[in-house]
């Protein structure tokens, strides 16, 4: 399981430990939002089923920024990984999503959602609720199983080369 801020390259992890593994990557943007973009959110009911669902497999490498729905699935996790990257660092990787591309995780992005993204991500270390750092330090010291708290690029590299 993996988890983080927004930029801080999760996605980009789970697919390197997917080519590693063949387990197949779970996205929470996939459980939480309705299909083709970010702008519509799934009933609550319909993301206890998708959770439960793809819990229930005997594989998985789960990413995602939802601590909320992260903590669903760490009765089944064998390992977590915090992304626990700068914000420099997640801030240059969002803006270069933007200009690249407008898809994430194939999704569609405007303009002004990849903004909103910018701004609600500055404040990871501030906000309240489950994205935020502070929930997801205690994601991470809760769990009893493997951890590995990654707080540079050069650790989530080594990190995969260990893998």
């Amino acid at each position: 399981m993996i988890f983080g801020n927004s930029g801080s390259g999760k996605t980009w992890l789970a697919r390197r430990l997917h080519e590693k593994s063949a387990a197949p990557v779970v996205h929470l943007d996939g459980i939480f939002w309705l299909p083709g973009g970010f702008n519509l959110k799934r009933d609550p009911q319909e993301i206890s089923t998708l959770i439960e669902a793809q819990r229930i497999a005997d594989q998985w490498i789960v990413e995602g920024v939802y601590g909320n729905l992260a903590r669903q699935f760490m009765q089944s996790a064998l390992a977590i990984v915090w992304l626990d990257l700068p914000w420099e660092i997640c801030k240059a990787r969002l803006e270069s999503r933007g200009s690249e591309s407008k898809l994430h995780m194939e999704r569609a992005q405007s303009d002004e959602g990849l903004r909103e993204l910018i701004e609600w991500a500055e404040g990871y270390c501030n906000r309240q609720g489950s994205s935020s750092r502070a929930a997801h330090l205690d994601l991470f010291e809760s769990f009893e199983g493997l951890r590995a708290r990654l707080r540079s690029e050069s650790d989530v590299l080594e990190y995969l080369d260990a893998a």
